[in-house]
């Protein structure tokens, strides 16, 4: 879905430093939930308000812990958090080839949103993103 040169640059160190720059400028409020097996990371979530709702900002499991339940576990924890904010819909983007992604979100009840696509710079690759958005049973709106 990125280009090989892309993802040969992704190491550890420069996520790192890309959620260092990103996180004190993320909107507020944010939480990062993450699951772990004995103290071994195996996802992570991070949600945050944008404008009246609330956003999967970012949503991974491990590849060893695919098909465990554990996204399933993490979503639901973030949709909790997202409806104690005081959210009335959840929405996320999504790479347009993700298609397991997508299945996984329209399998949870999301739905995609009309004309909801936009073009996005990935470390110098332009790729699609598709939105879903998923409505909550609170709500008020979220916080500004």
């Amino acid at each position: 879905m990125l280009p090989d040169e892309v993802l040969d640059a992704m190491t550890p160190a420069s996520v790192a430093a890309w959620w260092r720059a990103y996180l004190p400028k993320a909107p507020r409020p944010n939480t990062l939930l993450v699951a772990d097996a004995g103290g071994d990371p195996q996802g992570f979530v991070f949600l945050q308000a944008a404008g009246q709702e609330g956003e999967i900002f970012a949503i991974h499991v491990h590849p060893r812990a695919q098909g465990q339940g554990i996204g399933r576990l993490l979503m639901r924890r973030a949709l909790e958090t997202l409806g104690s904010w005081g959210c009335d819909r959840a929405v996320l983007w999504v790479l347009a080839d993700n298609h397991g992604a997508q299945q996984f979100y329209r399998n949870s009840g999301w739905a995609p949103v009309p004309e909801g696509a936009r073009v996005e710079n990935i470390d110098g690759a332009s790729v699609t993103e598709v939105s879903y958005a998923l409505p909550l049973a609170a709500a008020g709106g979220c916080p500004a």
